[in-house]
């Protein structure tokens, strides 16, 4: 797999509100500030993260119930010396899910959505408030079984109308889920568009 450009991919991304749009200015601005170290938890700013979210065939998304955040999100997280966030969101949908990579396949190129969250302070951690630039990915899975990880409480099967009553309050996970729901309804458009080519041919 070739390795994955974060910077031209953020360049050439077509936001999808004013919110994104200006994600993906700060996350830009991060990356030329921070170049050293980005991908690392040891820049105490904030740091880039890889996130994914997981659809089967008919667009059902699976959410994880995040226990330290105690919220449905999707799968994902730190990137750990890792420069390819398409990787770091593989690893992280595998670890926190149970799928293999044969499970496992990306639908899109590019990144679907990108996010700036806030991390408030973790005295347990010793960590400092900081920033997550969180980049996001669509990924299906050929598969229904999975494996709850210790830092979820529960994994969930749900439809996109359930999905999105369960992450209602988070504004980019929304986002997110929204652009799932039209891009499975544009798969249906361009299915049915060929289905009528192919009629029409054969006619």
């Amino acid at each position: 797999m070739e390795k994955f450009n974060l910077i031209q991919a953020l360049m050439e991304h077509h936001p999808y509100d004013d919110s994104e749009a200006l994600a993906v200015r700060e996350i830009l601005r991060f990356l030329n500030d921070n170049m050293e170290n980005a991908f690392e938890r040891t820049n105490e700013s904030g740091h880039i993260t890889g996130s994914a979210l997981v659809v089967d065939n008919k667009g059902n998304i699976l959410l994880n119930h995040h226990k330290k955040a105690n919220i449905w999100i999707q799968f994902g997280g730190h990137c750990d010396h890792e420069t390819d966030v398409r990787k770091v969101a593989l690893r992280e949908t595998m670890e926190e899910t149970g799928f293999a990579a044969s499970q496992l396949r990306f639908l899109t190129k590019s990144f679907v959505d990108c996010a700036v969250y806030d991390i408030p302070a973790n005295r347990t951690k010793g960590e400092s408030a900081h920033k997550h630039y969180d980049i996001n990915f669509l990924i299906m899975t050929n598969s229904h079984v999975f494996v709850k990880s210790p830092e979820s409480t529960e994994l969930r099967w749900c439809t996109p109308a359930e999905a999105l009553k369960l992450v209602a309050g988070d504004a980019a996970c929304t986002r997110m889920i929204n652009k799932s729901i039209e891009f499975f309804e544009a798969q249906k458009q361009n299915k049915k568009l060929n289905e009528y080519k192919s009629t029409f041919a054969f006619m």
